[in-house]
């Protein structure tokens, strides 16, 4: 009976070992965005036909990466010690979710002579229309709003990278604006999001667990013997 405990104690502890110990390693990573930049190219005819026009660009928008049309806007860093605009954006390195946060941008665009719009976050939002990722692009400059929401969107994840390519449609929000509710969900574009991405370390007390559990399974062997 003693050596039916002993057994017992024993795979208990294994047991134990097996399912905190061994995640704590072998589980995904947190990775959190540290920088980088998204461009963004507006489709053929798309502003003309919200009766838009850019008629000025602040001079940290540059050139995209979707062809020579396209502009791209900043990811404002991690590290900006509480601005605003700090990126938060973290995710798991495997599946993408769960992921917490916003991938903020700087950079400013004109509409019209009029409509000031500008330093971007993109992230996720409660009640979009059906039909799009649930992600969207709002305007936190001027015309505080949802602009776009993003649709489609293609995802690589990487240790050090995270890249987003998608469709941007016009936000029922910018439909208001514009007194034009037939132009929300019209595609306006598309995105792409080239992100820098560092891996969280995993705490020194996750470790420090895993190892004292090793430890325990130690002490039970001796028992054993």
């Amino acid at each position: 009976m003693k050596t039916f405990q002993r057994a017992l104690e024993k795979t208990t502890i294994l047991t134990m070992i097996l399912i905190f110990a061994v995640p704590i390693s072998a589980q995904a990573a947190i990775v959190q965005v540290e920088g980088g930049k998204t461009s963004v190219l507006f489709g053929n005819n798309a502003l003309q036909a919200l009766g838009l026009e850019i008629t000025g660009i602040s001079p940290d928008v540059m050139g995209g990466d979707l062809g020579p049309n396209s502009v791209s806007f900043g990811i404002s860093p991690r590290d900006a010690h509480g601005d605003p605009l700090e990126t938060t954006f973290t995710y798991d390195s495997q599946n993408f979710a769960p992921f917490a946060g916003a991938i903020e941008h700087s950079g400013r665009i004109q509409f019209n002579s009029a409509i000031d719009v500008g330093d971007f976050t993109i992230r996720a939002a409660e009640g979009r229309p059906v039909g799009t990722s649930g992600f969207v692009v709002e305007s936190t400059f001027g015309l505080n709003a949802i602009l776009f929401d993003i649709a489609n969107p293609i995802v690589e994840t990487f240790d050090n990278s995270l890249v987003i390519g998608a469709d941007i449609l016009v936000s029922p929000e910018l439909a208001g604006v514009l007194q034009n509710a037939g132009a929300a969900g019209a595609d306006a574009g598309m995105a792409l999001v080239s992100g820098n991405s560092t891996v969280v370390p995993i705490p020194a007390a996750a470790w420090l667990f895993g190892s004292g559990l090793i430890g325990l399974l130690g002490i039970c062997r001796k028992r054993t013997t």
